[in-house]
Formats: C-alpha cells, sequence, structure tokens
C-alpha cells in the first residue's frame, strides 16, 4: 500500500511511494539524459539541407592519448578519419602519432603506431625510412591523411611517406622518402618516389591510391606495385586553371575522394574551389571559383568556399567538405553546395542541426555506406558524427534463447538487435541489472546454482527501449538458488533537467527510500552542469552545488565538483555500474559537475543543485539506486523553475517490464502557492512524449479532461495532495505501454514561474 510524506525543504508536496521499483533505476539515467537533453537526437534524412550532429567520443578542451568510452576518452588533435564496412571509425591522432579506433558504440581503443612521447629521437635527413612494425612497434611521425580500401586496410600520407596500415595494425611503408626531383617532381618505384608534402589520400575499387601533394600542387597516383606518377598538375605552378595533365593547375590541393567511376574529386584550398579529375586526367572545376572566397550556397561558380580541410564522397556521388571557418558543405553530383552544419567563422562544440551545430576547425570526414558522417573535430579534440539516415526504435530481431547446462560449465547468452542509432545492451538477472554486461552476448562461466534463473536484455537507443524475452538457465536436477520473479510492468523513475537561477529558482528534488527498519541502500545522486554540454545542451550551469537533506531539515552532505572528493574514484566506478554517462573531472570554481555517494535509511530526502555564487544555467538532477539491499528507492519529484526554449522543465521516465502500467502524472503550479512557495507557474503546460517525440496527451488545467473524477480519486489514492477543482494545474491520467516518455512542463503564452512535475505509478 503506497504512503506519503511531506518534504520540508523547502515545500515540495507530497511524494508517492511506490513499495516495488524496478531494477531498470539502476542503469536508467544513461537513457534519460538523452530523452531529455532534446538536441541529442541524430535524425537527419539523407536529402536534407541540414544534418544533425552530436559527439560520439571526446570531449572539447580536454585533449590527451586516454582511451575510454564517450565523452571520458580524449584524443589529441585528430585530424583524418576512415569507416570501415563495420562502422568502426579509424582516427589519426596526430598530437600523439597515432591510429586510434572508436566502434559504433564510442569505445576508444590504440589501433597502431608507438605514441610520440615513446618514440626515440629519429633522423630528420631525407630518405631515412620510417619504422614499420606491428601495431606495438610501428611509428609514425607526420601523419596527415587516411583512407580504407574494401578489405579493411588503411592508407595514410605520413611524412613524405605513403603507408599502409593491415586490419591487424602492421605498418609497411609503400612509397616515398626519395630526394625530390628538379622542380619538386618524383615519381617512381617504391622508395624511389619522393613526396614533398601529402596531406589527403583516397583509395579506388582497385586498390589504386590518389595523393593530394599540397605544396608542389600535384595529384599523385600510387597503383597497386607501389609505382607512384603524376596524373594531373603542373610541379610548384599554382593556379586555377582546367586542362588535362600537366596542363591543368592547383593552388594547394589538400584533400581528395574517388567515386564508383574512378573521377578523383579534389579540394583546392587556396584556390577555393572542388576540381574533377577524370581517370584520364582531364581537370574542370565542379564548384566555386578561383581566388573568390566566402560561404555562399549555389550551383557551380554560383558557390563560394573558405580554405578545406578534408573531404569524402558517398555511394550516391555526394561529398562533403569541412572548411577552416567551421562549417560542412555538401556538394552533390551537379555541383549544387549547401551547408549542412555550421556556422561560418563562429568557432564552438554545441550538438544540434544545421547552423546550430558548432565545431572548431573541423577536418577529415568519412562517410558510410548509409550515408552517415563522422567528423574529426581539430581544435575541439572530438569525434563528431551525424546521422542520415532516419532514427528508428530498437527491435529484437533474435531473442535469447532458454538454456540447460551442467553445473561447472559455460554457457552464452545472445541477442541480435536493429535500430538506428545503434542500440546500447544491458542485461539483467532475476530482474537485476548486471554489471558490466553491456553487450550483445553474456557469456557465464563455470555456472553454479546461484546463476540459474531468469535472464533478459534492455536494449535501449534515444530512439527508444525494447525488452527482451526472457530465457531461463537451468540444470537437470538442480534447483535455482534464487527463484526468478514473475514479470510485471514497473514504474522507473524520473530525472529533471531545468533551468536552475537563484533564490527559490533553486531546483529541488524529492526522493524516498522504502525498506524494513535497518535497512540502508546507497545512493549516488547528482547535480549535472557542465557535462551535459556535451549532449548539445547550450547555456548550462558552470558550476552546479548538490546539498542533501534528510526529512527533518538535516543537512546530511554537500559537493561542488565531485573529482575532487576523497571518494572520487568510489562515485566513478559507481555511476559506471549504474550506466551513467561519465562527468568530465572538474576544475573548482571554475566548471565542475556535483555528486553525492551516499548510504541512506529508510526515508524522505531533498536534494538541491544551486549554482556556485547565486550563478544560473541549465542542469540535469539525478538519482540512482546503487546498492541491492533490502531498501529501495521510489518515485522522484522535482520542482524548479520554468522558463522559455531551453529554460522548460523536461522529464525523462521509463515504464518497463511486458505489460501496459497505469501513470498519473502533474504538472503543479498554482497549488503550490499554498505551500508557501512564491512565483508560481500561473498556468503550466504539460506535454507527454514517447520516445519518438510523438504525442501521447497534452493538458491545461486538470479539471477539463473527460477524466477528471478518476484523476482526483487516483491522487488520493497514491497520497498525492489534492488539486483544487477549477485549478490551472496540470494532470495526466495514462495507460502506457513499456518504452520511454518525456513530461515537459512549459508556461502558457510563454510565460514563467516555479512548477513541480510527479509522476506515480497507479498499477
Amino acid at each position: 500500500m503506497n504512503t506519503s510524506c511531506l518534504i520540508p525543504v523547502p515545500d515540495l508536496g507530497r511524494l508517492a511511494l511506490n513499495p516495488r521499483p524496478s531494477p531498470r533505476c539502476r542503469d536508467l539515467l544513461v537513457l534519460l539524459a538523452s530523452l531529455c537533453l532534446a538536441t541529442e537526437l541524430r535524425c537527419q534524412s539523407s536529402d536534407a539541407s541540414a544534418y544533425t550532429f552530436t559527439t560520439l567520443a571526446g570531449q572539447a578542451g580536454m585533449g590527451g592519448d586516454v582511451d575510454g568510452t564517450g565523452a571520458s576518452a580524449r584524443f589529441a588533435r585528430p585530424q583524418g578519419v576512415a569507416v570501415d564496412a563495420a562502422g568502426n571509425l579509424y582516427v589519426l591522432d596526430t598530437g600523439s602519432e597515432t591510429i586510434r579506433k572508436v566502434s559504433p558504440a564510442g569505445v576508444v581503443a590504440p589501433f597502431s603506431g608507438v605514441p610520440l612521447d615513446l618514440q626515440p629521437p629519429r633522423s630528420t635527413v631525407i630518405g631515412t625510412p620510417p619504422v614499420d612494425g606491428d601495431a606495438t612497434t610501428a611509428e609514425f611521425s607526420g601523419l596527415q591523411g587516411i583512407c580504407i580500401d574494401k578489405n579493411g586496410n588503411l592508407y595514410v600520407t605520413d611524412g613524405v611517406f605513403v603507408r599502409e596500415v593491415s586490419p591487424t595494425g602492421l605498418v609497411t611503408t609503400l612509397a616515398g622518402g626519395a630526394q625530390p626531383g628538379p622542380g619538386g617532381t618524383g615519381d617512381g618505384l617504391g622508395s624511389g618516389a619522393s613526396f614533398n608534402s601529402p596531406e589527403g589520400i583516397a583509395v579506388d575499387s582497385s586498390g589504386n591510391l590518389y595523393v593530394a601533394d599540397a605544396s608542389v600542387d600535384l595529384i599523385r597516383k600510387v597503383d597497386t606495385t607501389g609505382r607512384v606518377s603524376t596524373i594531373a598538375g603542373f610541379p610548384q605552378q599554382f593556379g586555377e586553371i582546367d586542362g588535362t595533365g600537366s596542363a591543368a593547375h592547383f593552388d594547394n590541393p589538400v584533400a581528395v575522394a574517388v567515386d564508383a567511376n574512378g573521377n578523383i574529386f579534389v579540394g583546392d584550398a587556396s584556390g577555393y574551389t572542388v576540381r574533377k579529375v577524370t581517370p584520364g586526367g582531364v581537370v574542370t572545376t565542379v564548384a566555386g571559383s578561383k581566388n573568390n572566397d566566402g560561404t555562399a550556397d549555389g550551383s557551380g561558380s554560383a558557390a563560394q568556399f573558405y580554405p578545406m580541410n578534408g573531404m569524402a564522397i558517398d555511394s550516391g556521388g555526394n561529398l562533403f567538405v569541412t572548411e577552416a571557418n567551421n562549417t560542412i558543405r555538401k556538394v552533390t553530383s551537379a555541383g549544387v553546395v549547401t551547408t549542412i552544419a555550421g556556422t561560418s567563422n563562429v568557432g564552438g562544440t554545441a550538438n544540434g542541426t544545421g547552423a546550430a551545430a558548432l565545431f572548431n576547425d573541423p577536418y577529415g570526414v568519412a562517410v558510410d555506406a548509409a550515408g552517415d558522417l563522422f567528423v574529426a573535430d581539430y581544435d575541439n579534440e572530438t569525434i563528431r558524427e551525424s546521422y542520415a539516415a532516419s532514427d528508428s526504435e530498437p527491435s529484437i530481431t533474435t531473442q535469447p534463447a532458454d538454456q540447460s547446462v551442467a553445473i561447472g560449465s559455460t554457457t552464452t547468452f545472445s541477442v541480435a538487435a536493429s535500430g538506428v542509432p545503434v542500440p546500447n545492451y544491458q542485461w539483467l538477472f532475476n530482474g537485476s541489472f548486471i554489471s558490466g554486461a553491456t553487450g550483445p552476448t553474456l557469456t557465464l562461466a563455470n555456472v553454479q546454482a546461484d546463476n540459474l534463473g531468469t535472464y533478459s536484455v534492455i536494449v535501449t537507443s534515444s530512439s527508444g527501449t525494447v525488452t527482451s524475452n526472457s530465457a531461463v538457465l537451468s540444470s537437470p536436477g538442480v534447483a535455482p538458488a534464487t527463484p526468478p520473479p514473475q514479470a510485471a510492468s514497473n514504474f522507473a523513475n524520473i530525472s529533471t533537467r531545468a533551468q536552475v537561477g537563484p533564490g527559490a529558482q533553486i531546483e529541488i528534488v524529492g526522493f524516498v527510500i522504502s525498506g524494513p527498519p535497518g535497512s540502508t541502500e546507497q545512493v549516488l545522486v547528482r547535480g549535472d552542469g557542465p557535462s551535459i554540454g556535451a549532449f548539445g545542451v547550450l547555456g548550462v550551469l558552470e558550476n552546479p552545488v548538490l546539498t542533501l537533506f534528510d526529512s527533518n531539515g538535516n543537512q546530511i552532505d554537500t559537493n561542488t565538483d565531485w573529482s575532487s572528493s576523497p571518494n572520487a574514484a568510489q562515485i566513478a566506478s559507481a555511476a559506471a555500474s549504474v550506466g551513467a554517462f561519465a562527468l568530465f573531472p572538474g576544475e573548482a570554481g571554475v566548471s565542475a559537475d556535483s555528486a553525492l555517494l551516499v548510504n541512506l535509511t529508510p526515508g524522505a530526502y531533498t536534494a538541491q543543485v544551486t549554482g556556485l555564487n547565486s550563478t544560473s544555467g541549465i542542469a540535469l538532477a539525478e538519482v540512482y539506486q546503487v546498492g541491492t539491499g533490502n531498501a529501495n528507492l521510489v518515485n522522484i519529484s522535482t520542482r524548479a523553475f520554468v522558463g522559455t526554449g531551453a529554460a522548460v522543465e523536461i522529464a525523462g521516465f521509463v515504464v518497463h517490464g511486458t505489460q501496459p502500467t497505469t501513470v498519473l502524472i502533474r504538472a503543479v503550479g498554482p497549488t503550490l502557492s499554498t505551500f508557501s512557495v512564491s512565483g508560481v507557474l500561473a498556468q503550466p503546460t504539460l506535454t507527454v512524449q514517447d520516445a519518438s517525440a510523438n504525442p501521447v496527451a497534452t493538458n491545461m488545467g486538470w479539471s477539463t479532461n473527460s477524466n477528471a473524477a478518476a484523476i482526483a480519486t487516483t491522487a488520493a489514492a497514491v497520497g498525492a495532495f489534492a488539486l483544487p477543482s477549477g485549478s490551472a494545474d496540470c494532470a495526466l491520467l495514462l495507460t502506457l505501454q513499456p518504452g520511454n516518455y518525456t513530461a515537459t512542463v512549459s508556461g502558457v503564452g510563454g510565460t514563467s514561474g516555479i512548477a513541480l512535475v510527479e509522476a506515480y505509478q497507479v498499477q
């Protein structure tokens, strides 16, 4: 039976107690973040004029050579990128002179090369061969461009060499190193050939390589035997002259791409044009006009470019060009140029669509078979991505199957799922989160009676969530140590993103721990500001202060800059175990998220998120159940200031299980004044959407609903305080299928004020 309590610090209202919260609350917030942070959505059709970009890996302004997942990884001046058939990305990390590998899920790992700071001194005399070898012994010293062939072999321009890297990371030198001939020419075989400053590189379907030798204004070819020849351009005779072979002139060609017909496209950086070279060496200008820089969209010579950095081509013949003025341009096969992302001469690190996406010297660009783009954001030291395919909810194509094995043996459960973006996985045992079990397979070694029971997997992405069928692990003649629970649907708790300001405009989260006397529960509470900027949120709270109170108003703990806490390692470990996105290491007093890891007895608690020195900004408040004891974390309510635009109040919640459940959702404004709250939101609007942003229901004035009587009865049954009949407060009583949802609270007519968002599971 549900009970209720009044949270007194300050007047927050009554919270319903859910006697048995879903185990999903333990890994929920990584999903909720993508729900609440609306600009994180990556949907984009391939023929749209603007693309939506997000950050796949790395953290802006925090360079280095650190492996990890997503924002926890670090890059040092990433320059070139190439993508293989499986969606793995290969990054030239020029600050460390290594090649890094990034999985579709954003997991960054070493691929090939000894980091620069571990390399011994090397001779700079031309002709000194580079150090070839396997992934752990080969050395690079001037990485510029990268491409990949149909067999997964990488080719890179490195100093004055062209080198090959096998799928296992083995490095060999194909060509270059000889003394350049008169005027910069240097055709020949292998080490008998020379390059001056090879930058962009591309490969055709036959394995021939094409290299932009920038400083001598040539386009070079390296055939499959390693023989180098010049196919277009006159050495050190720069210009924008169309023609055949040496009759054509280029002006600092830095980028190349090759289409299915063997045509080579060239980014002529100082000429501000895109050029085309046929297999016969005939050069024409596709778009832009010589020495006429700018960011004008249009066809052919009407278009304008700034100096280019990188170029890639998709299967339809569309070119994608990165420019030094922080834009991404698209050039169709007909020469029509559009700006698909970024704002000319405006640097930044914002995720978003079109001009709202900001870059800081975007360099290498790659495109996969689906039309998805990947960009090395050089000065931000991040890898950005844009999905060209429309987002689709995860769908399980192969369910996990029952297994019957002997005690002591090894068994594997597996699931297959599809969806855009690529979904993530979380396995559960008897309905409880399995720490670290985040892949499509789950292997259990040395099976014991404690392992027997029911296994399932939650498949999630920013497009939605789906739970697999349950699979039973059994052993002949052996009873499970823990009987599997009956399948049910549960309401998973909410986290809330809101504008935080001074005074009464702080963010206040109430939550309840239920359980038998003497029990405790470990809880992770976070106030996120700077780290949510990686999800494209602008105007974040740069230095949130998190303070935790008990039901009597006594302060339990407070934090500013989680990474300076004595238990920072435990906080990071707890966050990883519950599937929370990683918080950036902070800088106290400058920019830092806050977090507390505490053991709590049953009771009601309040967490306040404020800004250091009364600063303002958008923050995300989160509460996670970390422990697995008898005490349980139950529903959360959040009181916050509701503004306009990105400053509205957004809550995410999940219905987990196999059956629909009834949920009461409320947005309380005017009635808060009866709890001595001033400056309330006079007329809130409550809108609930599903994972695909489809509207589920909306309300302005709860008693105008056809089921107003049922809403009032249900509110009383779950212990919620009464809303006066005819008040402008909002409420919705909904029966929802399992899945993830967002509830947005805004003010009618763009008005602002303080509001309370609540969600109660009814059955």
